[in-house]
């Protein structure tokens, strides 16, 4: 437990991190600057990126440390038997990014 692993999903690059808090599916680069969150520092349902040290919520997403104070993406998951099973929308999966409409 405590730990974050990465994947390249098509353009998306995803972090999956299990906590004592459960599991969590977020984008795998930080909002400040390009960094792998999955390389960093795990406490409960937070994760500090190893680059400045912001710490984002992975319930939400949220900044709640600078220099960073845009949100990363969360992802919806699930536990079916040994698979974790992660929503990621379509736009993700051509660009990286979500399109905003």
């Amino acid at each position: 437990m405590g730990q974050g692993k990465s994947f390249k999903v098509d353009k998306l690059e995803l972090a999956i991190f299990h906590t004592e808090d459960g599991y969590f599916a977020t984008s795998n680069i930080c909002s400040h600057e390009y960094e792998h969150l999955s390389d960093g520092w795990l406490e409960g349902s937070l994760i500090e990126c190893p680059r400045h040290g912001s710490q984002f919520d992975l319930k939400t997403g949220e900044a709640l440390t600078l220099p960073a104070t845009d949100p990363i993406e969360v992802f919806e998951l699930k536990i079916e038997g040994d698979d974790i099973v992660v929503s990621i929308p379509e736009d993700y999966l051509t660009s990286g990014v979500r399109k905003e409409s």
